[in-house]
């Protein structure tokens, strides 16, 4: 009977130990996951907060490097365009006024059968036409170079023309050419007498009008 009695005391004492070192080692591991929660949201919550501040530093590095740039741009930065000069042998000059309508292209295949050409009138003209060779204006007069065998020159006459009352180049172009625009040829030829002044006309005022622009 005592050794049953012991028998059974030692089996409780070492189920008792077994029990607590359970219990300890479930209350390890509860800790031990809350730890790794609480890692978890830390990190979590510093993702965001690392995030904002690489995009802080990524922003001052631009706005650091844009101030550079912006010291080492000149105030005024201008660039020039100077045509090259064009020659075409055993030519001369021959005038062309240009139509409504007309492009750079249009006039080289025109008068040269070439598209090519253009480059060679926008360098002949290139203090009226300017860096953009894609804006002319009608009724202007370029200087074309042609082989002087077939060169043509636009003959035309001149007669007088007396201004009425409240007509103006506008009006008279129209009337006379058949295009308000054509104002300007009007004026080129009248300058000495109009000059800078052509805004109104006073009646009776002759004018030399062409038998034809071109």
């Amino acid at each position: 009977m005592r050794k049953y009695l012991l028998v059974l005391f030692v089996l409780g004492f070492l189920i008792g130990c077994s029990s607590k070192e359970a219990i300890e080692e479930a209350e390890t591991t509860e800790q031990a996951q809350k730890d790794v929660v609480v890692t978890e949201e830390k990190e979590k919550t510093a993702e965001p907060v690392a995030e904002q501040e690489a995009v802080k530093e990524q922003e001052a590095v631009k706005e650091q490097e844009a101030e550079k740039e912006i010291k080492t741009i000149p105030e005024k930065a201008v660039v020039e365009k100077k045509a090259t000069p064009v020659s075409m042998p055993d030519s001369v000059n021959v005038i062309y006024m240009t139509r409504p309508g007309d492009y750079l292209t249009k006039i080289a295949l025109n008068e040269y059968g070439r598209a090519s050409v253009w480059r060679m009138i926008w360098n002949w003209n290139y203090e009226k036409i300017g860096d953009n060779p894609d804006i002319i204006y009608p009724y202007q007069e370029y200087d074309l170079k042609k082989p002087r065998e077939v060169a043509k020159p636009v003959k035309y006459d001149l007669y007088d023309y007396t201004v009425a009352q409240g007509e103006t180049l506008w009006s008279i172009a129209e009337k006379e050419y058949g295009n308000n625009y054509a104002w300007v040829v009007i004026l080129r030829d009248n300058y000495d007498k109009l000059g800078n002044d052509y805004d109104t006309l006073k009646p009776g005022t002759v004018l030399k009008l062409r038998t034809k622009l071109y």
